[in-house]
């Protein structure tokens, strides 16, 4: 559907969304695309200048439908830019807060060391730490230290796994 017949969820349990993120987001999607589909309702048509237009509320994918935006306003999407959404027509109210939380509760991030490994093989293929933040969203400072845990003894690594140290420490122990 057209980016312009989005609307953002009524019901989404995230209530603060980092900006630093969606530049993040941003990046990636220029970069690879939206990896993951829209999930929407349909909210009914709206009137326009040119007719009514059926519009879609946002179920999963807050933060991808404000990154698109943000690209569309910077020029890098075009005005008729369409998106990939999965379309949920027989949705409550209560499915679609359901299907919003759940959303946002199954994402798990990675653990310090499963970035570092994956930070570690990026940088060692050649991409730049540059690179690497418009690609992520990170910091060059959190890049930096989750590329230094790497310099971490055995011992240290297995702790922060564990859970016996926090990451703060093993930072400092780097």
């Amino acid at each position: 559907v057209s980016l312009s017949v989005l609307e953002p969820p009524a019901a989404n349990p995230r209530r603060k969304i980092d900006r630093k993120t969606i530049e993040g987001l941003a990046a990636s999607i220029r970069q690879d695309g939206i990896l993951h589909n829209l999930v929407v309702t349909p909210t009914g048509p709206k009137g326009t200048k040119s007719g009514k237009k059926e519009r879609f509320q946002i179920v999963s994918g807050a933060r991808r439908l404000e990154a698109l935006r943000l690209l569309q306003e910077r020029g890098e999407l075009p005005e008729d830019f369409t998106v990939a959404v999965e379309i949920r027509d027989d949705l409550s109210k209560d499915d679609t807060l359901r299907i919003a939380t759940v959303e946002n509760l199954q994402r798990q991030n990675l653990t310090p060391l499963e970035e570092a490994a994956a930070l570690t093989k990026l940088v060692h293929k050649g991409v730049t730490l540059d690179d690497v933040v418009a690609q992520t969203g990170l910091s060059a400072t959190t890049i930096k230290r989750r590329l230094a845990l790497n310099n971490l003894c055995k011992e240290a690594k297995a702790a922060l796994a564990k859970g016996e140290i926090n990451l703060s420490q093993a930072e400092a122990l780097t």
